[in-house]
């Protein structure tokens, strides 16, 4: 039996707004390695935690010039944005405007990579919802030009041995019609889990939607929300090949950042990173 899987993760987004030197030196210090800073066309800066198929990406705002992305500066600081996979974005346009469906016209940009002294574009075409459709934040698709400008060896190994996005969490005060929007963009089924939970279900990642209370439930003092939107991404699971090499960098990084707190479980480990809004959860 053929199973209707939902599309292939792009990439994840934390907003730091303009406190990137910060972000930067608290992510190193729970174990990723990040890229070197990128600034973009459009007028923010980023660095990326790159993954096998996906990548979290830390974007902020430069402290350097009075062009700024506008979409960065009038979002949240947070979990801010859920992007897909697309090979074609225009044809992406299509198939979401033939559906009915609000979305801007297809934007171009690109970002300079340098690699061993050389300069390249890593470019990129993205077909993004009007502001507003998904209430958490940013939902959009990313068809990459370059991807052998994101996705190289040197950037993909990581001391807490994270190696993929697991889970996505959407918090709503109704998980299931909530669920049913995301459904529009990234197709798939929609199925209850056991523990009431409501899941989309990819090749290698999930979509899960929970209720304030499941929430709370589940991460406790943990938890990192947004009570300025109806609905809030609530936390990014990263599937690691060792929670020991996990722990020992949280160990670390609590001596440097004291108000970094976390939890941890049999099969996880659970981080609250208050300066920026942010939950993550490794998973065994």
């Amino acid at each position: 039996m053929k199973t209707n899987l939902a599309l292939a993760l792009d990439h994840t987004v934390i907003n730091v707004h303009f406190e990137m030197d910060r972000a930067q030196a608290i992510f190193e210090s729970l174990g990723f390695s990040l890229t070197p800073r990128g600034r973009h066309s459009l007028g923010s800066i980023n660095h990326l935690i790159v993954l096998e198929d996906d990548y979290v990406e830390i974007v902020g705002l430069p402290t350097d010039t009075d062009t700024l992305r506008q979409e960065v500066l009038d979002s949240p600081v947070g979990i801010d944005g859920l992007v897909f996979q697309t090979n074609h974005a225009d044809q992406t346009y299509q198939a979401l405007t033939q559906a009915g469906l609000a979305v801007q016209p297809v934007q171009a940009f690109s970002r300079p990579v340098e690699l061993d002294g050389a300069t390249y574009a890593a470019s990129f075409r993205t077909t993004r919802f009007e502001a507003g459709t998904y209430s958490a934040g940013r939902v959009y698709f990313c068809q990459h030009l370059t991807p052998e400008l994101v996705w190289r060896k040197e950037w993909q190994s990581h001391a807490n041995k994270t190696i993929r996005t697991a889970a996505f969490l959407i918090v709503a005060r109704d998980p299931a019609a909530e669920a049913k929007k995301y459904l529009l963009a990234s197709g798939g089924t929609l199925k209850k889990g056991t523990r009431g939970e409501w899941r989309i279900q990819a090749k290698k990642y999930s979509l899960v939607f929970v209720t304030h209370a499941q929430y709370k439930q589940c991460y406790g003092q943990l938890v990192q929300e947004n009570t300025a939107r109806e609905s809030f991404f609530g936390a990014i699971a990263l599937r690691t090949k060792n929670l020991s090499a996990v722990k020992q960098r949280l160990v670390l990084t609590q001596q440097r950042f004291p108000e970094i707190v976390w939890r941890e479980q049999p099969d996880r480990i659970s981080v609250s990173i208050p300066d920026f809004n942010t939950l993550i959860d490794f998973i065994k």
